[in-house]
């Protein structure tokens, strides 16, 4: 399997719904309240400043496989989503009617996420996400270190990630890039492990 990675940011516009498609086989959140807010999402994330990712590109066919986005401040991102009033409005009240457990944890969530970086000079693991039929090959280990490396590369001295219990996979592939578990805490629904690595210059 040949593959490049590529900053996310050089993703043309017209494939950033592939981004999208790939983060609806992730069980969390965002998933939970619908395709448009995973797009809108993807779309702020990619306008801001401060965050930085890659994606993995098949050479032989083209295909995105996979992508990892960090951001310094995971809430900037999230707040992008209520940057167009009317599309919110209209989209949270379907959400709130439609699936009234996923609202009530979005609120749980972005009161969470606010105290989340509570120190300067870090940066958040906020995704790394692999198109199921491409996992199960180290793929997303790749893209999760990628961003490691550039975190310290920009000067940043620590990174963290929370990963689901459940998700083995995701914590093992952390671990391995040299994470560890400093508390395992509750956030409505989930359940979740909280891992930071230092970067030190190798």
């Amino acid at each position: 399997m040949a593959y490049t990675l590529y900053p996310l940011k050089s993703i043309p516009a017209n494939l950033v719904s592939r981004i999208a498609e790939i983060h609806m086989g992730d069980a969390g959140l965002l998933t939970k309240l619908g395709y448009p807010f995973v797009l809108r999402y993807f779309e702020g994330a990619l306008t801001d400043k401060d965050s930085f990712g890659f994606f993995a590109k098949d050479e032989e066919t083209g295909e995105i496989m996979g992508f990892s986005l960090a951001s310094p401040q995971p809430s900037a991102l999230t707040s992008k989503l209520t940057e167009e009033k009317i599309w919110f409005i209209r989209n949270i009240f379907k959400v709130m009617f439609t699936k009234p457990l996923a609202f009530l944890q979005m609120v749980i969530s972005s009161v969470t996420i606010r105290g989340q970086m509570y120190e300067p000079n870090t940066i958040e693991c906020v995704y790394f996400t692999v198109d199921p039929k491409f996992r199960g090959r180290g793929l997303g280990r790749t893209l999760q270190n990628a961003l490691v490396e550039k975190g310290r590369e920009l000067g940043y001295k620590k990174i963290y990630a929370s990963v689901e219990t459940w998700n083995i996979a995701s914590l093992k592939a952390t671990q391995a890039n040299g994470f560890k578990i400093i508390k395992t805490f509750r956030e409505g629904i989930y359940f979740r492990h909280r891992l930071e690595r230092e970067l030190k210059e190798a």
